[in-house]
């Protein structure tokens, strides 16, 4: 991402900074932690940048289970590099309790793939929408409160 397309993401202001949320939490790399500081900085409420940072980036995970849910199953196969004999192996396991990982959707680098992967293996969509809802929200409370310990 260039400088100049964050700073017109910034230019939108709260809706800028959903979008921005949203698409960092998509296969799209986004610094969606830059962009709720620097929202923090331009003195906008923090709360209303918790929440609405956190929505976008929850709605933007389950757009990822989306994707394994309802795609090409042989695509999202093939992309991810998964065997099909050891994935209905994984279905079974996950079917009850997969969505816990849902917790883990805020990782870098694994946390994305990881909710394309619950959506192939059909995880239940409610339970993991709390779970990515939480985990996403403890993150940018963490930051948020790092930033306000910064501050002083």
């Amino acid at each position: 991402m260039n400088q100049a397309f964050f700073m017109d993401i910034i230019s939108w202001g709260l809706i800028g900074l959903f979008s921005g949320s949203f698409l960092s939490a998509t296969i799209i790399p986004f610094p969606s932690e830059g962009l709720l500081i620097a929202f923090y900085e331009m003195d906008y409420p923090i709360y209303y940048c918790l929440l609405i940072a956190t929505i976008g980036n929850t709605l933007g995970g389950l757009t990822n289970y989306g994707l394994g849910r309802f795609g090409s199953s042989d695509w999202v196969i093939a992309k991810f590099k998964l065997n099909p004999e050891r994935l209905n192996k994984w279905e079974a396991r996950f079917s009850k309790h997969g969505y816990l990982l849902g917790l883990l959707a805020w990782l870098p680098f694994i946390g994305d793939p990881m909710v394309v992967v619950l959506g192939i293996l059909r995880v239940k969509f409610w339970p993991l929408t709390i779970m990515i809802l939480i985990g996403k929200f403890a993150r940018y409370a963490i930051l948020t409160w790092i930033y306000l310990q910064a501050l002083g």
